[in-house]
């Protein structure tokens, strides 16, 4: 529709007048505090005020017209279209009041949704760019475009604080991309997970370009590039392997992350390509550095075998979202 006069007058009407169900209260009762206000609207307009809370038991429903209420001049209908253009105002009002009502009690969803859930600031490829750089090398065959690279970065980050088994990790990195395909993900993440199955079939998909590949291969793709952006944001270091180092290609140059460990105490060495900032998150406990020149920045934190950790690295003063690594302190 193109105005709200196009909208029919009978439909308006049902939509204003209607009350809410008491099923679609949370609580189960239903409980309206704009009624008052919007039925002393509907008296200043010159329209109806029905009861929001008829009684069944006392309440008679009112007796249909007849042709011969038409013949009536005493006769008023329930809305004369002539007066549309006076009341058209107050209409549209209590209309948009009510639909803002309506939407703030029942919000809503997506059709992949089953309930309300918040988003992270998803990270687009004009915002990622700067970090985009390392994905192009990472040896996934398909050509994966960038925009689908972009939106695994940002899953990739979002489910490795969350999920540790690595068939899970990879549903919910690519489950964004491939919403009704549930069986098809876990029966591929199953085979990606294999490092045997990644290095046979990462040669046999070298030929196939994302872009018409069937939906199996490119969950394949997806998987191979999330499988590959997990282990880059990832260090593990304890007593049989006290230090790791990952870098990462940027925009500004390269990055290089380094974790120690050694005696209950993480060290962290960052080399920044520009200035930037490190931020280091543990159970209840954040510590962080920033500088305003390229070079290296140091944390260090105390922990125990088992702990997860979490390090965010920002470059730059733009508003980009920070690229987050995860370092784990393996068990004895």
């Amino acid at each position: 529709m193109n105005r709200d006069s196009d909208i029919p007058e009978d439909l308006l009407l049902k939509l204003l007048l209607e009350p809410l169900s008491a099923d679609d209260s949370p609580s189960g009762t239903r409980f309206f505090p704009a009624a008052d206000a919007d039925t002393a609207e509907l008296e200043g307009a010159g329209l109806p005020t029905p009861s929001v809370y008829p009684d069944p038991e006392t309440s008679t429903p009112a007796p249909a017209a007849s042709e011969d209420d038409a013949l009536n001049p005493n006769y008023t209908p329930v809305f004369d279209s002539g007066d549309l253009s006076t009341v058209q105002p107050h209409f549209e009002a209590l209309l948009k009041r009510r639909l803002r009502q309506e939407i703030a009690h029942r919000p809503p969803l997506f059709p992949w949704e089953k309930g309300l859930q918040d988003y992270p600031d998803a990270l687009r490829p004009s915002a990622a760019s700067i970090w985009l750089d390392h994905l192009r090398n990472l040896s996934v065959p398909g050509d994966v475009p960038e925009d689908v690279l972009a939106d695994l970065l940002n899953q990739c980050q979002q489910v490795a604080q969350d999920i540790r088994q690595t068939g899970r990790r990879l549903v919910a990195a690519v489950e964004g991309l491939f919403p009704d395909q549930p069986q098809t993900l876990e029966y591929i993440a199953g085979l990606v997970a294999r490092p045997a199955y990644r290095s046979a079939q990462t040669e046999s998909l070298d030929q196939v370009d994302y872009a018409t590949a069937s939906t199996q291969q490119q969950v394949a793709l997806a998987m191979l590039a999330a499988q590959g952006i997990f282990e880059a944001l990832s260090l593990t270091v304890g007593e049989a392997n006290p230090t790791q180092t990952q870098t990462w290609l940027t925009a500004s140059g390269l990055l290089t992350v380094q974790a120690t460990y050694a005696a209950e105490q993480l060290e962290v060495k960052a080399v920044l390509p520009t200035d930037g900032s490190l931020v280091l998150t543990s159970l209840g406990e954040t510590v962080g550095s920033e500088r305003s020149t390229p070079g290296e920045l140091v944390l260090r934190l105390t922990t125990q075998p088992g702990a997860v950790h979490r390090l965010d690295v920002s470059l730059g003063q733009t508003q980009v979202a920070p690229l987050s690594f995860q370092l784990m302190i393996a068990e004895r």
